[in-house]
């Protein structure tokens, strides 16, 4: 997912397409941050939220985020980003490819969590002690604790998470 020295292809509004050489970590989060908070208030991404949570019972907030997260599951599909580039999308644009690497997919499912209503954070995690994070989820913040959210490692996400060395929350 990041590697210094590589190049990292943004979106946002002032700049439509912007390539960024050798980010930083930090361009890469503020990238994300801030396309998953625009994100938050695209109607693309709301109209979704309330067609995909239309038929769950008023006030099942829990289902809202499962029913996103799984749409997210079986709509998107993972795809590595070309080798020595770094994309971020906005979640529009990840909506309208239907593909996306780790932190594509982590900014969309941030950006519907929050539509409806929910706090969340990014989790950064690596799996060499020492190393850098080399992906990135969601986690939705409940009042029973957090709820991680990875459509990449999907099924395996405890046994991914088991594993991990380096940890890193950035909060939305």
């Amino acid at each position: 997912m990041y590697s210094y020295g590589r190049a990292m292809h943004t979106t946002l509004a002032a700049h439509p397409s912007k390539l960024v050489q050798k980010p930083t970590l930090k361009d890469v989060i503020d990238g994300m941050r801030a396309f998953a908070h625009k994100g938050k208030g695209d109607m693309k991404v709301r109209d979704l939220v309330e067609q995909i949570c239309s038929t769950l019972q008023q006030g099942d907030y829990a289902s809202e985020v499962l029913a996103c997260y799984y749409w997210v599951c079986q709509h998107v599909r993972y795809l590595r980003d070309p080798h020595g580039l770094e994309f971020v999308k906005e979640p529009a644009r990840t909506l309208e490819s239907r593909s996306g690497d780790c932190d594509d997919i982590a900014v969309l499912l941030a950006a519907m969590t929050m539509a409806c209503g929910n706090r969340c954070r990014f989790v950064l995690v690596g799996f060499k002690s020492g190393g850098e994070p080399s992906h990135v989820y969601v986690e939705v913040l409940t009042p029973h604790g957090p709820v991680a959210l990875d459509p990449v490692a999907n099924r395996e996400t405890a046994a991914m998470q088991a594993k991990v060395q380096v940890r890193v929350e950035i909060p939305l």
